[in-house]
């Protein structure tokens, strides 16, 4: 009984909630008809300061308003801004420039409290911008409409969408253009105009659009880009054309751009590392390492459609960039370096013996200055009184150098010092750009926070999003037992460990020192059980032949227990991978 008299209440407020609404809908449909009516009579009354075709389009509508409503601007004005917004961008119809935007700025600054004079003079502002680019779409067209007839089929059907799809904007002709020539020549970019209707997009009678603009001139500046390459002779030979008049000479050049783009686009997405080559090589050299790449879910396709909802390739290019810190740091010093090998770089330096911190009279110290000085490294000290001693001044550049390079800053310069020095600028440029590349194929997700490990500097650092937050030395892989590189997700953190000890350690360790000593377990502190439970039954290694386990395993897992001998440490971090790889915490000063 409860239960019905609730649902009953439930009903009767939401038909009292129902009727609310429909009386408010009927108040404001009386106002806003009533606003118009009034409206209508300023409109006939001023529209004779006006064209004759303005005049004859309000007089075939019986001068209702078309873009203003009482509290704001029309559906129908809306999208009026919008289309010729899109038609700007494929660069059509600058003549519409000024008009279009005075009316944008008087969109966003449209108050309702505006006084009735002032609403009227801006709906003749929407239709002589309304005329004018209805004018212009028709021009030269054989058209079953004017501006005054469309406008009045538009009301009729409901909306101004409805007119604009019974004109034809520009000729079919490139449309079927574009069709036949993607089927055909250019089947690569069959997929990408698909999606677009086989709209053109980057060129028409009027001239390059926006999105064609602003890709040449990203190629153009783009550092990462090779000057002697196929995409850049490709821009510098399209920007170079004159703009063709012809449709089949239009489209040509339309996919012409439209191939150079994807090319650009693939340039910055995926980089130029022939990974299938790449990851052959690292197991011809190194058979135990392992690169994990990841796909790129962004497309040229599908950056595209999105710049064109956004009105700017500029949105293409910024997400196709890996948002991953020190990516842009890299693009910063890779200018830097270009710059230097664009004037031409510094001398190379001859072998020679080991230079020690207060060594004087080395006729090699001068051309050392020399180089750490044009890398920024070495800066003038007023104290030098002799370029050829190795004062003060040369040692903290020294240091500064080893520091950038990974190597011990302690101001020796031996041998992988003068390595290091041997690199020349050109190779920094292309080690940089090739750096840039690999981050293209790194795992790009949203995570807050990222732990990225630097093997080649035994460093890990921890982010908040882009703010570096940690940074802290660790132990890597050594030579034959490389640490991959991949990514995955920290899944869980254990205090005070078992070490479950991998087969390939057991394989290429472990028997071998059994062989040689069968205390070996019991000196390391590490059990033999039947299974990789702590609690599984546990062996006695005493009494295991070794010498019968050669290439085969022994049915045994190698569990060294916790404690301070653990190779583990205190706290191991699980992030589950084929590689078996996880981070701990090393408690061991000697490493």
């Amino acid at each position: 009984m409860n239960i019905k008299i609730i649902i009953v209440l439930m009903l009767l407020g939401t038909v009292s909630l129902s009727s609310k609404v429909m009386n408010y809908q009927e108040i404001y449909q009386k106002d806003n008809s009533a606003f118009k009516e009034v409206m209508g009579i300023q409109i006939k009354s001023e529209v004779k300061n006006h064209t004759k075709e303005i005049q004859n389009l309000y007089a075939k509508i019986g001068y209702q308003p078309i873009w203003i409503d009482k509290d704001q601007i029309t559906h129908d004005a809306g999208v009026l801004l919008d289309e010729i917004r899109l038609d700007k961008n494929r660069g059509l119809f600058s003549s519409l420039d000024k008009i279009y935007e005075t009316l944008l700025k008087e969109e966003q600054l449209f108050d309702p409290d505006q006084t009735l004079k002032e609403k009227v003079a801006l709906e003749f502002k929407f239709t002589q911008l309304y005329t004018q680019y209805i004018d212009t779409i028709i021009k030269g067209q054989e058209c079953d409409y004017t501006a005054e007839t469309l406008i009045e089929h538009s009301l009729k059907k409901g909306s101004l969408i409805d007119g604009l799809n019974a004109i034809v904007k520009e000729s079919k002709e490139l449309d079927v253009g574009i069709k036949k020539k993607c089927q055909t020549t250019y089947r690569t970019l069959d997929k990408m105009y698909k999606i677009l209707g086989h709209q053109p997009v980057w060129v028409s009678k009027s001239g390059l659009s926006v999105y064609a603009t602003e890709l040449f001139e990203e190629i153009k500046e783009d550092i990462t880009l090779d000057k002697n390459g196929t995409a850049y002779k490709a821009y510098q030979t399209l920007f170079a054309l004159e703009i063709p008049k012809e449709n089949e000479k239009i489209v040509e050049f339309e996919l012409a751009i439209a191939k150079l783009y994807k090319r650009y686009m693939e340039h910055l997405l995926y980089g130029e590392i022939n990974w299938k080559q790449f990851q052959r090589d690292l197991k011809r050299h190194h058979r135990n390492a392992a690169w994990v790449t990841h796909d790129v879910v962004a497309s040229p396709e599908s950056l595209l459609v999105e710049a064109i909802n956004t009105g700017s390739l500029v949105h293409a290019f910024e997400k196709a960039k890996p948002q991953l810190p020190w990516y842009d740091t890299l693009f910063t010093v890779l200018k830097k370096y270009q710059k230097i090998a664009d004037d031409g770089g510094w001398e190379s330096l001859p072998a020679f013996k080991t230079i020690k911190p207060g060594e004087g009279n080395n006729s090699m110290l001068p051309r050392i200055r020399e180089r750490l000085s044009i890398e920024g490294d070495h800066i003038n000290c007023s104290e030098i009184t002799n370029a050829a001693d190795y004062d003060a001044c040369l040692l903290d550049a020294v240091k500064t150098f080893q520091k950038r390079h990974g190597l011990a800053a302690e101001g020796y310069i031996g041998k992988l010092t003068q390595k290091a020095l041997s690199q020349s600028a050109e190779e920094k440029v292309a080690q940089i750009k090739l750096n840039i590349n690999r981050m293209k194929w790194f795992k790009r997700d949203s995570e807050r926070y990222r732990i990225f490990v630097n093997i080649p500097a035994f460093r890990m650092y921890v982010f908040d999003k882009q703010d570096q937050i940690q940074s802290m030395k660790i132990i890597v892989g050594k030579r034959r037992h490389e640490t991959p590189v991949f990514y995955n997700r920290v899944h869980s953190i254990v205090l005070n460990p078992y070490w479950r000890i991998p087969r390939s350690i057991i394989r290429n360790e472990m028997v071998s020192k059994l062989k040689k000593n069968r205390h070996y377990l019991i000196k390391n502190n590490i059990e033999l059980h039947t299974g990789y439970s702590e609690h599984s039954p546990r062996v006695n290694s005493l009494k295991v032949n070794w010498h019968k386990y050669r290439r085969k395993l022994p049915p045994y897992k190698f569990m060294q227990s916790p404690g301070v001998t653990n190779a583990l440490g205190k706290v191991k971090y699980l992030f589950p991978n084929k590689f078996a790889v996880y981070a701990r915490y090393q408690c061991k000063e000697s490493f």
